[in-house]
């Protein structure tokens, strides 16, 4: 598979990288544990967030398989495209993209992720909304994590809206192909009231809203409920920064 890995991640990385290049050996031989996901051989950050975010439970709820190929949008710093690239193995093969203005927050962390081809399986694409460059009929599934709500406001240098992206990636998913949502979930009926100022959607919106554009709801789950959490607050707040209340939709392609 041709990479597509920009310029400025070829620099030289920090100490992390040689760690890294050692624990993806051991990783791409690990077997898969009772149908779910062997989470060892990480880095020290991804195992943190591992509780809280129950990754192997969340994989095996859109049932992404070996052979799958799997669009991580809005991947952040890649925490789900290395697992996914460890589920799909050889013959699948995983995108991970990010727009310019998630380069601010996540450069360091792909750097490190990504450096010396140590994810073979998996393609970096810096992409913008007008034009993601996903090939179409392409994906088994789509990963959408933390990131629907952000593309339903617009702020100086961040413009990535539901209406420009969405079809796209309803293109892209081949027919029956799977869109996994989970999000910071808001007050009942506040729709998109919160998304920019507590970062939170209401998840009857979210149903709503991709039912129109040519997706059906076809599971939750309560994987990631918090009921401590009101939704009346920040989710970067140091009581609930990764343990919000956040619901799980799986959506296919109609």
């Amino acid at each position: 598979m041709m990479k597509t890995i920009q310029p400025n991640l070829q620099k030289k990385v920090t100490a992390k990288l040689a760690v890294f290049s050692t624990l993806s050996l051991l990783a791409f031989s690990a077997p898969l544990l009772a149908g779910s996901l062997d989470l060892s051989a990480r880095s020290d950050e991804d195992t943190q967030q591992d509780v809280n975010r129950k990754p192997a439970q969340v994989i095996d709820f859109v049932g992404v398989k070996k052979g799958d190929n799997v669009l991580d949008l809005l991947a952040g710093g890649g925490y789900y495209s290395e697992l996914l690239s460890r589920v799909v193995g050889d013959k699948g093969a995983v995108t991970l993209q990010i727009p310019k203005a998630y380069l601010k927050y996540a450069e360091e962390s792909l750097e490190v992720r990504l450096a010396n081809d140590r994810l073979k399986n998996v393609t970096y694409l810096l992409s913008e909304a007008d034009n993601l460059k996903l090939a179409e009929n392409t994906y088994d599934s789509a990963f959408l994590v933390l990131g629907f709500h952000d593309m339903f406001f617009q702020d100086k240098g961040w413009d990535f809206t539901a209406d420009e992206v969405m079809p796209q990636v309803l293109k892209s998913l081949k027919s029956g192909g799977k869109l996994l949502v989970i999000d910071h979930d808001a007050a009942d009926k506040s729709g998109i009231r919160d998304v920019k100022t507590l970062h939170r959607i209401d998840s009857a919106f979210v149903k709503a809203d991709l039912e129109k554009r040519g997706f059906k709801l076809i599971k939750t789950s309560k994987l990631l409920e918090n009921s401590a959490d009101d939704h009346s607050k920040l989710v970067f707040v140091p009581e609930l920064r990764r343990n919000t209340d956040r619901f799980v939709m799986l959506f296919e392609k109609i």
